[in-house]
């Protein structure tokens, strides 16, 4: 890997192997517990990622142990002690941080171990998919400190079934990967965390990336119409159909021709990046 492949900053590092993009959490020794430095880094990062045309899949992930503790308790002490309007401010910069990762188009994996408290399970659920080490543990913590999961709210009742959302977030229960894939937080439990991350890239990248953006821009649409239907759906399947990338899928599939996007991964890269 070049070395403009490449940013390594203090708290994320974001490596570009081919067309697979590793966006790693990197404060091991703090659990990857956020700061307001990790919430920049990781905004610009996603920012950057957002506009990079070749990058067919991104994934997120911990260093260490732990995906994430949530916020960092220095940062949680000093936020205590802002005043109204400053926490405002700083709520805004984490909001800032979560849609810049619903904004990227590529698909987006979420791959955990260990601890997802707090925060870390609303970056969890603006991803489009999770997958999960079948020891991983998550707790939406902040009731136990007078607080409530306000800014990741939307994220998570985006996904997770509306009941247990509400009551894992007024009791602060800790709940293992299994509760965790019933409430719809996360879809994948194993034992085998880089089997499953290389089976699923390798789907991935089997499929035409401009119909993954667009899916993704979709369902994102409809979404905020209450996912009603209405005549964006079938102005885009007409584009599809009739676009570039449409086109040569279909030919590609009754030529039983291998379409010109599909890229190989090998289960070597994808293990030593996690």
């Amino acid at each position: 890997m070049s070395q403009s492949d490449q940013t390594v900053l203090s708290f994320t590092n974001l490596e570009k192997d081919g067309r697979i993009a590793h966006l790693t959490l990197n404060r091991p020794e703090q659990a990857n517990a956020f700061s307001a430095q990790m919430m920049d880094e990781i905004t610009r990062h996603a920012t950057a990622l957002s506009t990079m045309t070749d990058i067919r899949t991104v994934i997120i992930s911990g260093a260490g142990k732990h995906f994430s503790a949530g916020a960092d308790l220095a940062w949680m002490k000093q936020a205590a002690d802002l005043t109204y309007e400053q926490n405002i401010e700083d709520a805004i910069k984490l909001r800032k941080m979560f849609e810049s990762i619903v904004a990227i188009d590529a698909p987006k994996i979420a791959v955990i171990r260990g601890a997802v408290y707090g925060g870390a399970v609303g970056l969890v659920a603006c991803c489009d998919f999770a997958i999960a080490d079948e020891n991983s543990k998550f707790c939406l913590s902040e009731a136990k400190l007078g607080l409530l999961p306000a800014v990741i709210a939307p994220y998570l009742m985006r996904k997770m079934n509306p009941g247990q959302l509400r009551r894992m977030a007024l009791t602060s229960r800790a709940f293992g990967v299994n509760d965790a894939k019933q409430f719809g937080l996360i879809e994948i439990v194993t034992s085998e965390l880089d089997d499953a991350v290389y089976d699923e890239v390798k789907s991935l990248l089997g499929c035409g990336p401009e119909a993954q953006k667009a899916i993704n821009r979709l369902f994102e649409s409809l979404r905020a119409k209450s996912f009603s239907q209405c005549d964006e759906t079938v102005q885009a399947i007409a584009k599809a159909r009739t676009g570039r990338e449409g086109q040569e899928g279909l030919r590609s599939f009754f030529s039983k021709s291998t379409a010109p996007w599909v890229r190989s991964v090998k289960h070597a890269d994808i293990q030593e990046k996690l």
